[in-house]
């Protein structure tokens, strides 16, 4: 059965970001300028804001960091590469820099930086971790529980001085010639920092860099709404963003301040709206766009989560008027079935096999990209330590006890597995094939080969009576400089799913792409595709067994759109001075771009009365005692066109006794 398409010219009711309200008026307005429509130009739609230069940009967590006085390997920088990943991210923690006060060793970090922008690497540079020495009270100083990037618990405290004013005339307001209050050790902290590797800052003088080149994207903190991140208050977080925020600015106008990256911990799931009232009381926070550029957030496993965490922070920007940029800077779910992995628990919480890994790296860049993302993070290139401590190591389970607690796990997140060199890896250096890829890899790589500039079109759950919650998830995108619809298609649960799309190329034509990089030429049957979807096999979410927390093996149906729009025009069979008109247009391959609505009056020629409009309804100024004719050419985004048939309006002379009034006798 082909399933119906909902709202078929554009997203679902309630499903459509504020940023992109704008860039489909943008794209109507200057895509329908003409009667015969253009072919696309992508850079001047570049130009004008309208498609951003690469949406979704894609980083990768840790393909370096400040490892030392010697720079990652080579191999690993390749390795890097071969994702097609543009960003590293990576912390710089405060704790290891400053040594005593105002003593600050940036060795290890001055490595990093300067090998990964000579690899080409553009940073999202993290600040965090609270120097023992400047905690505001006595802290236990035992490690929290491990997460990805965690501190210990005294590194997750307040700072002393983050309420002192950020500058030395005792005042929050920039301007020029001011100064940072060294009281606010924070406040110094990022400004050191930020001067340091700024592009034309320290370092860049030192060594010659090119004009352009350095960090440029700094990170306030990491998942300030995890207490083994953040221990102080919400109010103390948007001070320590307010602060970071004026002193980086200082050292660097052109600064990007990106908010710290959002666990979503569900005891804390307002922390970004809590933090946006805080801002709402003070009178200079919308001076300074609320103290941040870029709001960031991360989510592991559940891959239709990054849709709701991109969709809700999109909500409490909107609801000021605001428009960010929004990174999921960190995500991905570690496998259980390589190792260091526990093997022996297929069924180990927030894990997943590889196989499924690679299906949830494509599904979470859908979810994500269509509610708005404009950068995308796997955490991360190797497994690393994972959340253990450096040295962690164990040999591979050749056979399992069936005791969780005598059968060896850890943690598996990478792109690739470590080497098998202790002094390299740091840990879990025994893998049988050290340094080779997972199958997410390639996933990976399919996206930042295929997925890139690209704009929502709509989002579907067919195979079955409920549009809300029906088997299959189809999440459409259009691709401006190649022409083509991008559509990703999975089953949702455990059953087999088959889909069936109409086409949107008048040859019938599409690459069908897999995650393990299989590429299929398809040919529609009846102006149909059919795909076969397999069933969701994940139910490692250990808040709900039942949930399939990444669907089944994802399919990815790339065309070109060459076909026209379906397209209708509607109004009274008779009217006096005033003729309501109202259009519509449907395209499922690129969406509507706008109308040209044509007028013909008493049998006459049609004439253009509205080019390139937006909107799908007017008022035509009639004269009584004509007759009119209107049509309709609809033209969407790839350049096709198509036109409505006539419709015709009376527009009575009315006699004059018409407007007697009725007297009755």
């Amino acid at each position: 059965m082909t399933p119906h398409f909902l709202n078929r010219t554009g997203w679902q009711s309630g499903q459509r970001p504020f940023r992109y309200l704008l860039l489909g008026l943008v794209l109507s307005m200057w895509l329908a300028t003409a009667v015969t429509a253009a072919p696309i130009d992508v850079e001047n739609l570049r130009e004008a804001g309208a498609v951003p230069s690469s949406q979704p940009a894609y980083g990768v967590n840790f393909i370096s960091w400040a490892k030392g006085l010697a720079p990652v390997s080579q191999t690993r920088y390749d390795h890097g590469k071969a994702t097609g990943a543009t960003w590293n991210r990576w912390p710089m923690y405060w704790n290891n820099i400053e040594q005593s006060d105002n003593n600050f060793s940036w060795a290890y970090q001055d490595v990093a930086v300067t090998n990964d922008l000579a690899q080409g690497f553009k940073l999202n540079a993290i600040l965090l971790g609270t120097p023992a020495f400047y905690t505001t009270v006595a802290k236990d100083e035992n490690p929290v529980p491990g997460r990805p990037l965690s501190i210990d618990a005294v590194q997750a405290a307040t700072p002393v001085g983050l309420y002192e004013p950020v500058f030395s005339d005792s005042s929050d307001i920039l301007g020029v010639g001011k100064q940072i209050n060294s009281a606010n050790r924070w406040a110094r902290f990022v400004y050191t920092a930020v001067s340091r590797y700024k592009p034309g800052g320290v370092l860049a003088q030192q060594q010659g860099w090119l004009a352009g080149q350095g960090i440029t994207h700094w990170e306030m903190w990491n998942e300030p709404d995890l207490s083994s991140f953040w221990d102080g208050t919400t109010a103390d977080y948007g001070r320590l963003l307010q602060v970071g925020y004026l002193a980086a600015r200082l050292a660097d106008p052109n600064a990007q301040i990106i908010f710290g990256g959002l666990a979503n911990d569900s005891n804390n799931a307002n922390f970004y709206s809590d933090v946006m009232a805080i801002f709402d009381a003070n009178p200079q926070a919308t001076t300074y766009s609320y103290y941040h550029d870029v709001l960031a957030t991360h989510n592991y496993l559940y891959a239709w989560r990054s849709w709701y965490h991109v969709w809700r922070a999109s909500n409490t920007l909107a609801a000021r008027g605001l428009e960010k940029p929004i990174w999921l800077n960190e995500s991905g779910v570690p496998v259980w079935d390589d190792y260091p992995g526990p093997v022996c628990e297929p069924t180990s919480p927030y894990r997943a096999s590889m196989s499924e890994q690679a299906d949830f790296i494509i599904q979470s860049a859908f979810y994500a990209t269509y509610a708005g993302a404009d950068n995308i993070f796997f955490f991360q290139l190797y497994d690393d330590c994972g959340n253990q401590p450096g040295g962690t190591n164990f040999s591979p389970v050749t056979s399992c006890t069936g005791d969780p607690a005598l059968d060896p796990g850890g943690d598996a997140f990478g792109l690739f597995s470590n080497v098998s060199d202790p002094g390299v890896s740091g840990c879990y250096w025994e893998h049988p094939n050290g340094g080779t890829p997972r199958p997410g890899l390639t996933a990976f790589q399919l996206l930042t080969t295929h997925f890139t500039d690209v704009v929502p079109l709509w989002r579907l759950r067919p195979g079955s009576n409920d549009p809300v919650n029906g088997p299959q998830e189809w999440v459409a995108f259009y691709q401006p400089a190649t022409k083509s619809r991008i559509l990703g298609m999975w089953a949702r649960f455990g059953e087999a799913q088959t889909a069936v799309i109409p086409t949107t190329n008048a040859n019938g034509t599409a690459q069908l792409l897999w995650p393990d990089g299989t590429v299929e030429m398809v040919t529609a049957v009846n102006n149909q595709f059919t795909v076969n979807l397999p069933a969701a096999t994940n139910q490692n979410a250990i808040w709900d067994p039942a949930l399939y927390p990444i669907g089944g093996r994802p399919a990815i149906l790339i065309e070109q759109d060459t076909l026209p729009p379906t397209v209708s025009i509607s109004g009274p069979s008779v009217a006096t001075t005033e003729i309501i008109l109202s259009w519509d247009g449907q395209d499922d391959g690129s969406g509507m771009a706008g109308y040209d609505v044509w007028v013909a009056m008493d049998g006459g020629e049609f004439v253009l009365w509205l080019e390139g409009s937006g909107v799908e309804t007017a008022v035509y100024p009639s004269q009584l005692g004509h007759t009119y004719q209107f049509m309709v050419t609809g033209h969407d985004n790839a350049g096709n066109q198509a036109s409505s048939s006539p419709i015709t309006v009376l527009a009575l002379d009315l006699d004059e006794t018409v407007y007697l009034p009725l007297v009755l006798r």
